[in-house]
Protein backbone atom coordinates (compact mmCIF):
# COMPACT_ATOMS: atom_id res chain seq x y z
CA UNK A 1 0.00 0.00 0.00
CA UNK A 2 2.87 2.36 0.82
CA UNK A 3 4.37 1.69 -2.62
CA UNK A 4 1.08 2.56 -4.33
CA UNK A 5 0.85 5.85 -2.40
CA UNK A 6 4.51 6.63 -3.18
CA UNK A 7 4.06 5.92 -6.90
CA UNK A 8 0.83 7.94 -7.00
CA UNK A 9 2.56 10.84 -5.23
CA UNK A 10 5.47 10.78 -7.69
CA UNK A 11 3.07 10.75 -10.66
CA UNK A 12 1.14 13.70 -9.23
CA UNK A 13 4.35 15.69 -8.71
CA UNK A 14 5.53 14.92 -12.27
CA UNK A 15 2.13 15.96 -13.66
CA UNK A 16 2.24 19.25 -11.74
CA UNK A 17 5.80 20.01 -12.89
CA UNK A 18 4.97 19.21 -16.52
CA UNK A 19 1.89 21.42 -16.44
CA UNK A 20 3.98 24.33 -15.14
CA UNK A 21 6.58 24.10 -17.91
CA UNK A 22 5.79 26.76 -20.49
CA UNK A 23 6.27 26.02 -24.16
CA UNK A 24 9.05 28.06 -25.74
CA UNK A 25 7.90 30.42 -28.48
CA UNK A 26 10.52 30.14 -31.24
CA UNK A 27 9.93 33.80 -32.12
CA UNK A 28 11.40 34.90 -28.77
CA UNK A 29 14.93 34.52 -30.17
CA UNK A 30 14.16 37.26 -32.72
CA UNK A 31 12.45 39.75 -30.39
CA UNK A 32 14.48 42.82 -29.45
CA UNK A 33 16.31 45.85 -30.76
CA UNK A 34 18.83 45.26 -33.54
CA UNK A 35 21.33 47.54 -35.30
CA UNK A 36 23.51 47.01 -38.32
CA UNK A 37 24.01 47.77 -41.99
CA UNK A 38 21.92 47.27 -45.09
CA UNK A 39 23.67 47.13 -48.44
CA UNK A 40 22.69 47.03 -52.09
CA UNK A 41 24.96 45.03 -54.42
CA UNK A 42 24.24 46.80 -57.69
CA UNK A 43 24.65 50.37 -56.45
CA UNK A 44 27.27 49.63 -53.79
CA UNK A 45 25.21 51.69 -51.34
CA UNK A 46 25.30 50.87 -47.64
CA UNK A 47 23.59 52.54 -44.71
CA UNK A 48 23.06 52.04 -40.98
CA UNK A 49 19.76 50.65 -39.78
CA UNK A 50 17.99 50.02 -36.49
CA UNK A 51 15.13 47.57 -36.21
CA UNK A 52 12.79 46.60 -33.39
CA UNK A 53 11.37 43.10 -33.84
CA UNK A 54 8.15 42.09 -32.09
CA UNK A 55 5.87 39.05 -32.19
CA UNK A 56 2.59 39.23 -34.07
CA UNK A 57 -0.52 38.90 -31.93
CA UNK A 58 -2.50 37.34 -34.78
CA UNK A 59 -0.12 34.71 -36.21
CA UNK A 60 1.98 32.41 -34.01
CA UNK A 61 4.73 32.12 -36.65
CA UNK A 62 4.93 35.80 -37.58
CA UNK A 63 7.39 38.48 -36.50
CA UNK A 64 7.06 42.17 -37.29
CA UNK A 65 9.97 44.48 -38.04
CA UNK A 66 8.38 47.45 -36.30
CA UNK A 67 10.52 50.29 -37.69
CA UNK A 68 10.04 49.28 -41.31
CA UNK A 69 6.67 47.54 -41.05
CA UNK A 70 8.03 44.40 -42.69
CA UNK A 71 6.49 41.03 -41.82
CA UNK A 72 8.19 37.63 -41.83
CA UNK A 73 7.20 34.05 -41.11
CA UNK A 74 9.59 32.16 -38.83
CA UNK A 75 10.64 28.54 -39.04
CA UNK A 76 13.16 27.62 -36.36
CA UNK A 77 16.24 29.83 -36.77
CA UNK A 78 15.15 31.25 -40.11
CA UNK A 79 12.41 33.41 -41.59
CA UNK A 80 10.98 34.42 -44.94
CA UNK A 81 9.75 37.93 -45.60
CA UNK A 82 6.38 38.54 -47.11
CA UNK A 83 7.13 40.64 -50.20
CA UNK A 84 7.14 44.33 -49.30
CA UNK A 85 7.37 47.65 -51.06
CA UNK A 86 10.08 49.99 -49.91
CA UNK A 87 11.83 53.10 -51.00
CA UNK A 88 14.88 52.84 -48.75
CA UNK A 89 17.73 53.63 -51.12
CA UNK A 90 16.27 51.73 -54.06
CA UNK A 91 12.49 51.79 -54.59
CA UNK A 92 10.84 48.52 -55.51
CA UNK A 93 9.40 45.27 -54.25
CA UNK A 94 11.69 43.44 -51.87
CA UNK A 95 11.70 39.71 -51.17
CA UNK A 96 14.09 37.85 -48.94
CA UNK A 97 15.03 35.44 -46.20
CA UNK A 98 16.98 35.66 -43.00
CA UNK A 99 18.45 33.59 -40.22
CA UNK A 100 19.60 34.08 -36.68
CA UNK A 101 22.77 32.75 -35.08
CA UNK A 102 23.01 33.82 -31.45
CA UNK A 103 22.97 37.61 -31.43
CA UNK A 104 23.34 38.07 -35.20
CA UNK A 105 20.68 38.18 -37.91
CA UNK A 106 21.75 37.88 -41.54
CA UNK A 107 19.27 38.66 -44.33
CA UNK A 108 19.46 38.43 -48.12
CA UNK A 109 17.02 39.21 -50.87
CA UNK A 110 16.14 40.57 -54.28
CA UNK A 111 14.64 43.89 -55.37
CA UNK A 112 12.40 44.11 -58.43
CA UNK A 113 11.20 47.35 -59.97
CA UNK A 114 7.62 48.39 -60.59
CA UNK A 115 8.78 51.39 -62.60
CA UNK A 116 8.19 50.98 -66.33
CA UNK A 117 11.60 52.53 -67.06
CA UNK A 118 13.48 50.02 -64.91
CA UNK A 119 11.46 46.83 -65.14
CA UNK A 120 12.84 43.67 -63.67
CA UNK A 121 15.73 42.87 -61.36
CA UNK A 122 17.28 45.83 -59.54
CA UNK A 123 19.81 43.71 -57.69
CA UNK A 124 20.44 42.01 -54.40
CA UNK A 125 20.17 43.48 -50.93
CA UNK A 126 21.59 42.19 -47.66
CA UNK A 127 21.40 43.25 -44.05
CA UNK A 128 23.47 42.21 -41.04
CA UNK A 129 22.05 43.02 -37.62
CA UNK A 130 23.42 42.65 -34.09
CA UNK A 131 21.20 42.43 -30.99
CA UNK A 132 21.44 45.44 -28.67
CA UNK A 133 21.37 44.94 -24.93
Amino acid sequence: MKKVILIASILIVITIINSCVREQDERDRFVGTWTGNMSFARSGTEYSTTEIIIKSNTNSAQIIFKNSGRIAITNGNSFVYQDFRASDVISGTYSGTGSIDGNTITEYGLITSDNSLYQGDLGDWSRHLTRQK
